[in-house]
C-alpha cells in the first residue's frame, strides 16, 4: 500500500483548478439553426434597421393624426379609404389629408400617415364592410402622432451590437441574430473530453460478468456530465491495470482537450495513475480532504488537463459535480453554474468524519432532507438523491431536525 502523504482542502483544490482552467480558443462557424446555447466568438453587429420600415402595431387604419382632431363618440370623423395594406406588401400610394388606409398588424406604414387608429375605434357601413371595396370609415377617437406605430430601427438600429463575444446564445440573443438576417455565426468550439475507466474488473454493459467483474458506470455518468455542461464526450473502452495499458490509453487520448480517467487514483499497490503522471506529466494535486472522493487528482499531461477521478461511482460523480463541472464550464466559456438550494430540516441524524468536508446526499421526503448516502461504491447514493448537504470538516454530527441547506442536482 502507498498511503497519501498529504491532502489539500476542497477550497485549495478549487483554487488550483480555477488557476488551470484556460478557456478554449478554437472556434467554428455554424448555421444559427444549430447555434442555440453556444457561446459567441465574435461581436455580431447589425447592418440593417429592425424593423426595416415603419409598421403598424395594431389592426386598424393608417391616418394623418391632424385629420382626427376633435374626433369622439359624439363627433366622429369620416375618412376615405384608398388602400388595404397587409404584411409582406409595400404600400402603392401615400396618404393625403382626408384619406386613410386599412392596415393589418405588422404591415408597412404608407408615406404620409403618422398614426394608426385601432379598428375598435372605428365603424363602417354594413354595405362597406372590411374586406370589401369600401370607400369610407368613421373614426370616433382622436389619434396622436406616432400612435400605434413601430418606427423603423426602433428595435435594432444599423450599427448596433446584438451579441458580444462570450455571450451564450440563449433564445432571445439567437432571435436578435436572426432578426438582422445573419444565417451563421462564429462560436467557440466545445471542449472534447476523453473519458476512460480503468481496472481489470471493469466490463462494458451488455456483456456477461465473469466472477469478480463489475459493469462500467463512471464512463456513462461522466459522459452525461460532459454533454450537459458544454463539452463533447469522447468515451473510450476500459483500460487494464498495468502501466503499459494506461500509457497506451493516455496516448490514444492525445486529440482531446481534457482527459478524465476514473479508478487507479487511490492508495492500493495496483493504483498506477501516480506512476503514469510521473512518467508523462505534472501532478497538480492528489488527495482532497473530502468525503466521498478523497483520491481525486488533477495533473497536466503535455499541457492538457488530466483528471484522475475515484473509481467508486458515488465518489466519482460527486466530485464531478463539485470540481469537474466548474472547470469544464470555464474552459467552454460558459457562465458559472448557479446552485439551486433550499433549507429543510434533516430527517435523521448523520455522523461525519472529523477533518474532512463531506458532501452527503439526501432525498426530499415530506418536507424533510432524508439521508440517501450509502457508501462511495453505491451509485444509488446518488441515483436516489435529490441533492446534497455540505457537512464542514469541523462538525462530526448533524442532529435530526437541524436546518440544512440542500443543494439540488
Amino acid at each position: 500500500m502507498r498511503p497519501f502523504t498529504s491532502t489539500i482542502s476542497f477550497e485549495e483544490a478549487r483554487r488550483r483548478l480555477e488557476a488551470s482552467a484556460t478557456p478554449i480558443a478554437r472556434t467554428e462557424r455554424m448555421p444559427i439553426a444549430a447555434a442555440a446555447w453556444r457561446v459567441a466568438a465574435e461581436d455580431v453587429v447589425s447592418t440593417i434597421d429592425v424593423p426595416p420600415f415603419s409598421r403598424s402595431a395594431m389592426a386598424g387604419y393608417a391616418v394623418i393624426a391632424a385629420d382626427t382632431a376633435g374626433a369622439g363618440a359624439q363627433s366622429p370623423v369620416t375618412l376615405t379609404i384608398v388602400e388595404q395594406l397587409y404584411t409582406g406588401r409595400a404600400p402603392s400610394r401615400p396618404i393625403t389629408r382626408g384619406t386613410c388606409a386599412e392596415i393589418a398588424t405588422g404591415a408597412p406604414l404608407p408615406d404620409g400617415a403618422d398614426a394608426v387608429v385601432m379598428v375598435e375605434q372605428t365603424t363602417r357601413p354594413a354595405s362597406t364592410a372590411a374586406g370589401s371595396h369600401a370607400s369610407a370609415v368613421t373614426i370616433s377617437a382622436k389619434a396622436a402622432a406616432g400612435q400605434n406605430i413601430g418606427r423603423r430601427g426602433a428595435d435594432i438600429a444599423a450599427g448596433a451590437t446584438v451579441a458580444r463575444t462570450g455571450d451564450q446564445l440563449n433564445p432571445g440573443r439567437l432571435g436578435a441574430v436572426a432578426a438582422i438576417g445573419r444565417a451563421d455565426i462564429t462560436v467557440y468550439a466545445k471542449p472534447r473530453v476523453a473519458i476512460l475507466s480503468t481496472g481489470n474488473e471493469v466490463v462494458e454493459p451488455g456483456r456477461p460478468l465473469a466472477p469478480g467483474q463489475i459493469y462500467d458506470v463512471n464512463r456513462f455518468t461522466l459522459t452525461s456530465i460532459v454533454e450537459a455542461h458544454g463539452g463533447i464526450a469522447d468515451p473510450r473502452p476500459p483500460a487494464d491495470d498495468s502501466l503499459e495499458a494506461l500509457e497506451a490509453a493516455l496516448d490514444a487520448c492525445a486529440a482531446a482537450d481534457i482527459i478524465v480517467f476514473s479508478g487507479g487514483s487511490s492508495v492500493g499497490e495496483r493504483d498506477l495513475i501516480v506512476d503514469l503522471i510521473a512518467r508523462k506529466g505534472e501532478m497538480i494535486f492528489h488527495g482532497i480532504a473530502v468525503k466521498p472522493g478523497k483520491p481525486t487528482g488533477f495533473a497536466k499531461v503535455a499541457g492538457k488537463p488530466f483528471f484522475a477521478m475515484p473509481g467508486n461511482p458515488t465518489s466519482c460523480l460527486s466530485n464531478a459535480y463539485v470540481l469537474f463541472v466548474p472547470f469544464l464550464r470555464a474552459v467552454a466559456h460558459l457562465p458559472a453554474l448557479v446552485e439551486r438550494t433550499m433549507t429543510l430540516p434533516l430527517g435523521r441524524r448523520i455522523e461525519s468524519p472529523a477533518g474532512r468536508l463531506q458532501f452527503y446526499t439526501v432525498r426530499i421526503e415530506h418536507g424533510k432532507a432524508m439521508p440517501a448516502f450509502k457508501g462511495s461504491g453505491e451509485i444509488t447514493s446518488l441515483s436516489q438523491a435529490d441533492g446534497y448537504i455540505r457537512i464542514p470538516s469541523d462538525r462530526s454530527v448533524v442532529e435530526e431536525g437541524d436546518a440544512v441547506d440542500v443543494t439540488l442536482f
